[in-house]
């Protein structure tokens, strides 16, 4: 009977423990004439986040997708974004991510062309606003997507919403 209470009294602690908590947000995916185009659901795991990217009306090709340092996303060129977030020593971000690939792909259970949908995980990126490392600061941030996996012209941005 001891070693039964003193079990119970073990797994009722653990599962008591609050410092796992759960940091997530979201945005929503805009193009330069203010259309929704897609989103993107980041939930913070470890020591990054994953992003759930779905995309709808890009040509198949490859882009670049960077986070940026400004939550804003005005139209038509997002210039209200900033430039790109987390400056590493090294010259790199930590908000770029590897060029996305649209492809042209018919569903063989639909028919219909297949919509951009990837979960994507970038280290040193977290939500949780008393981190270094959050995105989720005074102004916010935004991910942008560019023309070309190059970078270029700046066509679709999403605002990055903190989810509490």
């Amino acid at each position: 009977m001891n070693k039964l209470l003193i079990m119970l009294s073990f797994l009722l602690c653990v599962s008591c423990n609050n410092s796992s908590d759960v940091f997530m947000a979201n945005g929503i995916f805009i193009d330069s004439q203010n259309k929704q185009i897609g989103t993107v659901e980041i939930i913070e795991q470890g020591f990054g986040s994953n992003f759930r990217i779905h995309l709808e009306s890009l040509l198949p090709g490859a882009y670049a997708m960077h986070i940026h340092e400004k939550g804003i996303c005005d139209t038509p060129e997002f210039t209200s974004s900033g430039g790109h977030h987390g400056l590493r020593a090294d010259g790199s971000f930590s908000g770029d991510f590897n060029p996305i690939y649209v492809k042209n792909d018919v569903s063989k259970y639909t028919g219909k062309i297949k919509k951009f949908n990837q979960i994507i995980f970038l280290e040193d990126i977290l939500l949780n606003p008393d981190s270094e490392l959050t995105i989720i600061d005074e102004d916010g941030s935004s991910i942008i997507i560019h023309e070309n996996y190059n970078g270029g012209r700046r066509i679709a941005c999403a605002k990055i919403i903190y989810s509490k």
